[in-house]
């Protein structure tokens, strides 16, 4: 039987690197770039990469995690803001996901999940909305 699997590749069109500073694995198995146990990593600027992976731990089991990243903020400079991610894709329910961002950051291409289904691929694009 096959693994569920998602992965989020996120373009950081920002100038300053997005780190990660939460990460929440309530059942699954993180999987970033196919690697197991690999957990979700910063975004350099101007940069895009798979930042977040998660698999089923065993079969048809689903998976749920959140995560959320902040800009490394220059001395004297504030915060443009995060970005975060919540997924349940559970066996036998609907599956839940989010990807919200606050203060001067922007989302970009953000497609929530079907009801049904248990291997998805996303993509984002995560600005500055002042610049």
């Amino acid at each position: 039987m096959a693994t569920w699997t998602f992965s989020l590749m996120i373009t950081n069109a920002t100038d300053r690197e997005l780190e990660v500073f939460q990460s929440q694995l309530a059942w699954g198995i993180w999987n970033t770039d196919d690697m197991e146990d690999k957990k979700p990593v910063n975004i350099p600027p101007n940069t895009t990469l798979q930042a977040l992976g998660i698999k089923a731990s065993t079969g048809p089991n689903g998976y749920e995690c959140s995560c959320s990243w902040r800009d490394i903020v220059p001395p004297g400079e504030k915060s443009y803001g995060t970005i975060s991610i919540a997924l349940d894709v559970p066996q036998k329910s609907k599956n839940r996901a989010e990807c919200l961002a606050d203060h001067q950051l922007y989302v970009d291409s953000w497609e929530d999940l079907p009801d049904k289904g248990h291997n998805f691929v996303r993509s984002i694009i995560v600005t500055n909305k002042n610049v």
